[in-house]
């Protein structure tokens, strides 16, 4: 799911913010991101801190295609459906991949072993398939009802849900086990607790700088929302399979910015 090579970097440990900024956008998207090949690649684990602030700029971009095909005069609904598949292609459909796999899993398998072989299998089955579809609708409606804002209030929605999502990825691996012994979150490694709380503070704070533009509670609820949602999939990963995969990270980036982005809409004046 990624071309980044493994850690073999002897400079564990050195704070090296460019080029981890560099390596989590090349992990997270399908974009062509500069320098990434002659730079010596920081470990993926310390990269994470960033995963925030690649969120940003996804949500940013996101937000910015939803904006512009409105101004070439869209109609609403066609515009945040071309959003939705522009944001597919951007991220290579990383987190929704995730949450069709382990949604097949947790509820089509009845053993511990069968949920992690059907996750493991790159075929959907109907219980993946529908929460595609279901995700998806739900962020046409969500992108619909915001072009009823303003251009800056868009934007700031669009990062906030961009980051904080994916700091909840980086919390969810930070205090979850694996519940394998291979796999993307074992590829990728453990953050460190400093890691986490960077992602989530920097994403929380500009979930509150979007929330004071709609209502000024609305920030904090969608945090509340994220953290919830995020806590609920944690729990069942962990009851179900017994920890996280890199399927369980991706629904979890995919429903945390839902539930946001549901408590946004939902506050619209």
């Amino acid at each position: 799911m990624s071309d980044i090579p493994p850690n073999t970097s002897g400079e564990r440990g050195r704070f090296r913010p460019f080029a981890e900024l560099l390596f989590s956008l090349r992990f997270l998207t399908r974009l062509p991101i500069p320098f990434t090949r002659t730079l010596d690649p920081p470990p993926l684990a310390e990269s994470m801190r960033f995963f925030a602030l690649a969120g940003a700029f996804i949500g940013t971009l996101n937000g910015l295609v939803l904006l512009g095909l409105h101004y070439l005069h869209l109609p609403a609904l066609m515009a945040a459906t071309l959003t939705c598949a522009s944001a597919a292609l951007i991220t290579g459909a990383l987190h929704e991949d995730g949450l069709s796999d382990m949604v097949d899993g947790l509820f089509g398998g009845k053993s511990r072993e069968q949920r992690l072989l059907i996750m493991r299998d790159s075929r959907i089955g109907n219980y993946g398939a529908i929460a595609l579809i279901l995700a998806m609708l739900t962020r046409v409606a969500a992108y619909e009802a915001l072009l009823n804002l303003s251009l800056t209030t868009v934007i700031l929605i669009f990062a906030a849900s961009g980051a904080f999502s994916r700091a909840m990825v980086v919390d969810l691996l930070w205090a979850t086990r694996s519940a394998r012994s291979d796999g993307l979150s074992v590829f990728a490694g453990r953050p460190g607790r400093n890691s986490a709380l960077f992602a989530i503070l920097f994403g929380g704070a500009l979930t509150v700088c979007a929330g004071f533009q709609i209502q000024q509670a609305s920030g904090v609820v969608a945090i509340l929302a994220a953290c919830a949602v995020t806590a609920v999939v944690r729990r069942l990963a962990i009851r179900m399979i017994g920890g996280q995969t890199g399927d369980v990270c991706g629904a979890v980036q995919v429903l945390s910015e839902i539930a946001m982005l549901a408590v946004f809409t939902s506050m619209i004046g």
